[in-house]
């Protein structure tokens, strides 16, 4: 079975929107959970979350600050790990993945990348037909 979404249309904090490979997911942390429309990004190693989700959330942020770098530049972070939900009305997985909590102001809240999530699932991007298709590995 196969769990399958639609790009979304995205609001960007410049006030504009874009037409993205992203998908509803709940997060979870200590103290809340979130649902969410999150970007699906393939080129990202890491996933990464506001420091304003995280607070939210309750994930813990006392870890050693690092930069981290990507296509929007450096920016000072805190290695976390959240507890994500994908789901559709017949298919419901849930898992661990870490995540790097951006502390400075960023234009970013919540991006899924590679590592732990993509590890998860066979993962198809149709941009013709602006779908995404998750495909649970067998174990």
């Amino acid at each position: 079975m196969a769990i399958n979404f639609r790009y979304k249309s995205v609001p960007r904090r410049n006030n504009t929107d874009a037409v993205s490979p992203s998908i509803p997911l709940t997060l979870e942390g200590s103290e809340n959970s979130l649902d969410c429309v999150a970007l699906l990004d393939s080129g990202a190693d890491l996933s990464v979350i506001s420091r304003e989700f995280a607070e939210l959330l309750g994930l813990d942020l006392s870890g050693e600050q690092e930069p981290t770098f990507g296509i929007g530049g450096e920016a000072n972070c805190v290695r976390s790990t959240m507890f994500v939900k994908v789901s559709n009305s017949h298919e419901h997985y849930s898992f661990h993945i870490p995540v790097m909590v951006i502390l400075d102001s960023f234009d970013i809240d919540i991006l899924i990348g590679r590592q732990g999530f993509f590890d998860e699932f066979k993962i198809t991007f149709d941009q013709p037909k602006k779908k995404i298709i998750l495909k649970k590995h067998s174990s």
